[in-house]
């Protein structure tokens, strides 16, 4: 099935035909060829192949309705509509200048949040967990979209027995980490529990990072480039691909850089495919996705 948003600056004619279109579902319990309504044609095929072939041309159809609504000049929008680009979707000069402050992206880089908690809990004097060496310290990693710092002591993570010293020295720990990320005002909704402390940072209000998407290939192959201003495409940038899976197919974007190594996979719309690919190089957010179209 699939979950691509529809953009908010369609007329309400297209919105619907949009919809139509994203909300038209094969179904294995009666099955039928595409778009629907008639018998099948060859008995063959199975239902996740003919479910990836709907996927792909009711894609192929929200994608001809968008156009068709942007270009201006379709009958059916009312009268006086103009089709308005989004907020996230305004152009931006190539000459754009890239965030400063921020490492050179390299593909596999940590999460620029990620980055940001260690460099808040540096000045807390709390030690950082080397994996090498052992030891008592704190460890960060991301936990979807939020950051995770949990302490350990040595090569172990398990939370210390209540009422001894080595648990009141674990919850004094997780307290000043806590506090740390608080007074910095680089976090908000900090929570603490039992064996960990997790946070969001605090999004500018600006676009720290700008991606491009152009279409490319055959229109049927539903393949994005993607390339981030203000860097080489051809070191920093990757391909978006729609794929599906599964005995219920589920449409989701195959994420690959530059190299051509995957980056992940999302079952989100271009934006979150999008953002999925500059966390890959360690790009600051929010970003901006301005959709370019295809090449004429």
């Amino acid at each position: 099935m699939l979950s691509t948003p529809i953009p908010r600056d369609l007329c309400p004619v297209h919105r619907e035909i949009a919809y139509a279109w994203r909300d038209n579902h094969y179904s294995p319990w009666n099955p039928s060829e595409w778009p629907g309504g008639s018998h099948i044609m060859d008995s063959r095929t199975s239902h996740t192949e003919r479910g990836a072939d709907w996927d792909r041309k009711n894609l192929q159809q929200i994608e001809l309705t968008i156009d068709c609504c942007r270009s201006g000049r379709s009958p059916q929008c009312p009268p006086g509509h103009r089709s308005a680009v989004s907020a996230k979707e305004q152009p931006v000069p190539d000459s754009a200048v890239p965030a400063t402050g921020h490492p050179a992206p390299v593909p596999g880089a940590e999460r620029w949040d990620l980055r940001l908690a260690r460099a808040t809990l540096a000045g807390s004097d709390l030690p950082a967990h080397d994996d090498a060496a052992g030891g008592t310290g704190y460890s960060v990693s991301p936990d979807g979209e939020r950051v995770r710092v949990v302490w350990g002591r040595g090569d172990s993570l398990s939370l210390p027995r209540a009422g001894t010293v080595v648990r009141a020295q674990w919850d004094q720990a997780l307290d000043r980490i806590a506090a740390a990320l608080i007074e910095s005002a680089a976090f908000t909704d900090v929570r603490r529990s039992r064996d960990r402390v997790s946070a969001r940072a605090v999004m500018p209000h600006t676009a720290q990072t700008t991606a491009r998407m152009r279409r490319v290939g055959v229109l049927d192959a539903f393949r994005r480039a993607v390339r981030f201003d203000g860097h080489p495409a051809d070191r920093v940038g990757g391909i978006l691909t729609l794929a599906t899976s599964g005995p219920s197919p589920e449409s989701f974007w195959i994420v690959t850089d530059a190299d051509g190594t995957e980056a992940g996979r999302t079952s989100g719309g271009y934006q979150a495919a999008a953002e999925l690919l500059a966390h890959h190089y360690g790009l600051p957010m929010p970003l901006a996705l301005v959709d370019e179209g295809r090449n004429r």
